[in-house]
């Protein structure tokens, strides 16, 4: 059978699944049930300021973004904790910690960084903190806060210096995709101490607009997060990890076991989810780790360690790329339903046909691909 435990940062998961830092972890109560469901490690809606920092709209917060009524993602207006320093001192880690994962908990980089490090104290004084997560990376805060920090390498390295000044345990640091190199930022991040680093949060974007009425479908900017952000994050993943010595948690767009697999591959240690558990209850966490281990076992691995970063030494250049041999389409008769999409998608007019037989003109197709991605029955393929 094989063994899902992982170590990251220097802290044992009995699993590499952790709750990540929003909505379903609200609360105690609902990191203790994630922790019951199996899941490896849960972090807190981001713990920060004092109140008047931390109150949320109560109009609407959520709108899910759907291509051919499938949803592909969701816009979230969601801020830091609703809930005081206070009750999460007293009360709602020690209801987390029943739950039995590994207690990350999301502070906030406060403006000043000697804040921070006082924060840092005041949290893990509690004992029941196991590692933290510096937040650098909300996507919607005033300013001086989240990713307006994380944005840069000078003002991170400052606020990680300060955290690790005070941290008596490992500290990992949350970025922002609201970047265009993630890598010098996660060079700051290592040089002023952390144990580890989080990719990422969700994207700045804004939800849309009702063509009927005029008016916006969510009247602020929020956070993307779901299935359409996986390939951001799995590109400043991939350049971070094979830039940078440093153990990752990856998280966006989780919906199923194989994304878990996909970012492990792709050099991440743990992987957050919570838009698939606001979307499918908590019930998913033990399925994905059921699916995880079966997968596991059919494919004859012991450990995550024997697939992390495997991917990684297969990413070259799009330039370096372009220096291979050259492949073309070719359609198999026995599949091909005689649909006519290949044909339609082929923007180089290299396939021709009347609707009963389907042919390639070798001479004009550029081997883009796209007729293989659009066939419906796997009749195209590049050779």
């Amino acid at each position: 059978m094989a063994n899902l435990k992982v170590n990251f940062a220097g802290v044992e998961f009995k699993n590499p699944l952790v709750l990540a830092s929003a909505t379903p972890s609200w609360d105690g109560e609902g990191m203790k049930i994630a922790g019951l469901a199996g899941i490896g490690g849960v972090i807190p809606k981001t713990i920060g300021p004092v109140q008047d920092w931390a109150a949320h709209p109560r109009n609407g917060r959520f709108h899910i973004m759907r291509t051919a009524g499938r949803p592909m993602g969701m816009v979230n207006l969601e801020l830091f904790t609703t809930k005081t320093r206070d009750a999460w001192v007293k009360e709602d880690l020690l209801v987390a910690k029943e739950g039995g994962a590994v207690i990350q908990v999301s502070i906030l980089a406060m403006p000043n960084p000697d804040d921070t490090a006082q924060l840092v104290d005041e949290i893990q004084a509690t004992g029941m903190v196991d590692l933290f997560e510096l937040n650098v990376s909300c996507p919607m805060p005033a300013a001086g806060v989240g990713m307006h920090i994380g944005k840069s390498p000078e003002l991170t390295f400052k606020q990680v210096k300060a955290a690790k000044s005070a941290a008596k345990i490992p500290l990992t640091v949350k970025l922002t995709p609201t970047v265009f190199d993630m890598v010098e930022v996660a060079k700051a991040v290592k040089e002023a101490g952390a144990e580890g680093i989080s990719i990422s949060n969700s994207v700045r974007s804004f939800a849309g607009v009702d063509i009927e009425t005029g008016l916006p479908l969510l009247r602020g900017y929020g956070g993307y997060s779901g299935p359409a952000i996986k390939p951001i994050v799995m590109r400043h993943l991939s350049e971070v990890a094979r830039a940078v010595d440093l153990p990752i948690s990856a998280i966006g767009g989780v919906m199923s076991y194989k994304e878990i697999v996909e970012y492990i591959m792709l050099g991440a240690t743990t992987v957050q989810t919570a838009t698939a558990v606001m979307w499918n209850g908590y019930d998913v966490i033990g399925k994905w780790l059921g699916d995880l281990e079966n997968w596991m076992d059919k494919k004859g691995y012991q450990s995550l360690d024997e697939i992390r970063g495997i991917a990684l030494p297969y990413i070259t250049t799009t330039e370096e790329l372009a220096k291979l041999p050259p492949l073309f389409a070719r359609i198999d008769e026995d599949k091909c339903t005689n649909c006519g999409i290949c044909q339609r998608v082929c923007m180089y007019r290299a396939i021709s046909g009347n609707g009963t037989a389907y042919q390639v003109n070798k001479s004009d197709c550029d081997g883009c691909g796209a007729c293989v991605q659009w066939c419906p029955s796997g009749a195209v393929e590049l050779k």
